[in-house]
Formats: C-alpha cells, sequence, structure tokens
C-alpha cells in the first residue's frame, strides 16, 4: 500500500515512521513524504501514481496550501483519496 504524505513539518516523518514501523518493515505500507505541494505535483507528473492508496495533507503549508494541492490532483485524478490533516 503507497501513501504519500505532504507536510512541512519534518517531525511529522518521523512520527509516521515510529507510527507504522512494523508495517514498514513488513512492507505492506510504503510512505513518500513531500514538504510541499509543488514537490508533490512534480512527482505525481513524473510517475505511474496508480499504485497510490492515499494522499494525506496538510491544510495549512507555505506557497500552496492543501486546499490548492487537492484542486489540482482532483482534475488529474478524480478518484484518488485524499485526506487532508
Amino acid at each position: 500500500m503507497k501513501i504519500i504524505v505532504v507536510d512541512d513539518e519534518p517531525d511529522v516523518q518521523f512520527l509516521f515512521k515510529q507510527r507504522f514501523r512494523r508495517e514498514i518493515r513488513k512492507e505492506e505500507i510504503e510512505f513518500n513524504f513531500f514538504l510541499s505541494a509543488g514537490e508533490v505535483i512534480d512527482y505525481l507528473s513524473t510517475t505511474d501514481n496508480i499504485d497510490i492508496v492515499l494522499i494525506l495533507s496538510d491544510i495549512n503549508m507555505p506557497g500552496m496550501n492543501g486546499l490548492e494541492l487537492l484542486k489540482i490532483i482532483k482534475e488529474k485524478t478524480p478518484r484518488q483519496k485524499v485526506f487532508m490533516i
């Protein structure tokens, strides 16, 4: 299961890795972490994203916020599950 996490706070990555360490070790979950919405847009435009199960995005980020990112993702892949955190 591939999950994208977008948050401008680096501590979030540590928290997810700690909470899901067992699942990560068993390769049940694969996380891709991004610090900005722009990084995610670049990533999604250069990869085959059909295996992405979920995108978790912070709402309040500098530059492009999570709601703006949500709009762009939904325009490109309307069925993509996105949760705002």
